[in-house]
C-alpha cells in the first residue's frame, strides 16, 4: 500500500502522519520497531530497496516513513521501480513537502499523483484559515470572537504551528481566568504557564460566570501577539548583522523588562532564522522572488516575508547557521541546566 501527502502546509501534513502511524500501530499491536523513516538527508538508494522490498517471515505488515525532496531526483526512476514492487505487508507513506510543478510532471510524482491514497495539504486561505483557528480554539475548551481570529491571521499568516503554539497559550490563560473570575490578573495562571509569559495584564476584562467556555476577545490576543513585539525582534536580528553588540543587548533587555517569557523570545528568534535560512538556501539572491511568492510557500504573512526578504541579504548563510545552532544550545542549556536564558542571551551577542 502506498500513501502519498504532499503540499506545502507541513503542519497538518504531520498531524495526518501522525494519525496514520496510531492507527498502524493500534491495528498491528503498538510495537513501534514496525515503523521505520527514511529521509532525504542521507538518502542511500541500497536501504531504500533494502527496506521497501524485503518482507519478514513473521512480521505481518511494517510501515516506512518516506520524507522525500527534490535533491534525491537523481534516483527518481529507481525508486519508482522499487515502489512498483511494493509487497503486500509494506506500507509506504511518501511525504513531499511542497508544491512544485517540477515535481508532480516527474515520472515518480505523476505516479503518486494516481494511487489510491493521497493526502493534499495546501496552505489554507482566509476563511478555512479562520474556521481552522475556531476550531483549534474549540479543541483547547474555547470559542474565539471573529476580530480576534482576524488579528491572529493578520500577525502570524499561515504558520499553522505558530498559531497553534499560540492558542494553546491563550486558551490556557482564558480557562485559567474563567476558573477564577476574582483573582487578580494574570495570577490565575496555571500548570506550566506563568503570568511572566505575558507582557501586561492590568487592566484585561475577567470573563462573566455566565459564561459556559471561556471566551477569548480582541484583547486577550493582544497581550500575546503584537506587532511590535514582532517587529523587535527584526531590530534585534539586524543589529546582530551589523555586530551592534550594544543596540542588540539593549533591545533583548527590553524584551525581558517587559515580562515576555525567554522561550517565547527564543522561540521567536528561532523562527526567523529558519525562515532567512529557507529563502538563502531556496533563492538566488540575483533574483529575489516578490514578497507574495515568499509568503505562500514559507506559509508566513505578507508582512513577514516582506520584512525577512530585505533582512536576509544582511547575513551569510554560514552566520544564519551559526546563530541557529547557538539558539538550539540556549534552549538545551535553559531546559536542562537551569541558567537563565538572559546570561546565554548575553554570552551569544558577545561572541558576535
Amino acid at each position: 500500500m502506498i500513501i502519498f501527502l504532499y503540499g506545502s502546509d507541513t503542519f497538518r501534513a504531520r498531524e495526518k502522519l501522525e494519525e496514520l502511524k496510531k492507527r498502524f500501530l493500534e491495528k498491528n499491536g503498538g510495537n513501534q520497531f514496525l515503523i521505520s523513516n527514511i529521509d532525504a538527508e542521507n538518502f542511500n538508494i541500497a536501504e531504500f530497496r533494502n527496506k521497501v522490498l524485503s518482507a519478514g517471515f513473521f512480521v505481518e505488515k511494517k510501515m516506512i516513513i518516506f520524507n522525500y525532496e527534490l535533491r534525491i531526483t537523481n534516483y527518481e526512476l529507481q525508486i519508482l521501480d522499487i515502489i512498483k514492487k511494493i509487497p503486500e505487508e509494506v506500507v509506504l507513506v511518501s511525504w513531499h513537502k511542497g508544491e512544485d510543478e517540477k515535481f508532480s510532471k516527474s515520472e515518480l510524482g505523476k505516479y503518486l499523483l494516481k494511487v489510491k491514497y493521497i493526502f493534499e495539504f495546501n496552505l489554507l486561505p482566509g476563511t478555512e484559515l479562520a474556521n481552522w483557528i475556531k476550531e483549534r480554539a474549540a479543541s483547547y475548551g474555547c470559542k474565539i470572537d471573529s476580530d480576534a481570529i482576524a488579528d491572529v491571521c493578520d500577525i502570524l499568516g499561515n504558520d499553522l504551528q505558530k498559531i497553534d503554539l499560540e492558542l494553546n497559550k491563550i486558551c490556557l490563560y482564558a480557562s485559567a481566568q474563567k476558573r477564577d473570575c476574582r483573582a487578580p490578573s494574570g495570577l490565575a495562571m496555571t500548570g506550566k504557564e506563568e503570568a511572566s509569559s505575558i507582557p501586561s495584564l492590568r487592566g484585561v476584562p475577567t470573563l462573566r460566570d455566565d459564561e459556559a467556555i471561556p471566551r477569548i476577545t480582541r484583547r486577550i490576543v493582544g497581550l500575546f501577539l503584537s506587532r511590535e513585539a514582532e517587529d523587535n525582534i527584526f531590530k534585534f536580528l539586524d543589529a546582530l548583522a551589523t555586530k551592534n553588540k550594544r543596540l542588540a543587548l539593549l533591545l533583548l533587555n527590553e524584551e525581558f523588562d517587559a515580562g515576555v517569557n525567554e522561550l517565547a523570545i527564543l522561540g521567536s528568534l528561532a523562527r526567523q532564522i529558519r525562515i532567512l535560512l529557507q529563502i538563502k538556501a531556496g533563492t538566488d539572491l540575483k533574483f529575489i522572488p516578490a514578497k507574495d511568492v515568499i509568503a505562500k510557500q514559507l506559509g508566513i504573512h505578507p508582512y513577514a516575508a516582506q520584512k525577512a526578504l530585505a533582512q536576509v541579504k544582511n547575513f551569510q548563510f554560514n552566520e544564519l547557521k551559526n546563530i541557529y545552532r547557538r539558539l538550539l544550545e540556549i534552549d538545551m542549556a535553559v531546559k536542562t541546566s537551569g541558567v537563565p536564558a538572559r546570561v546565554l542571551f548575553d554570552r551569544m551577542i558577545a561572541k558576535i
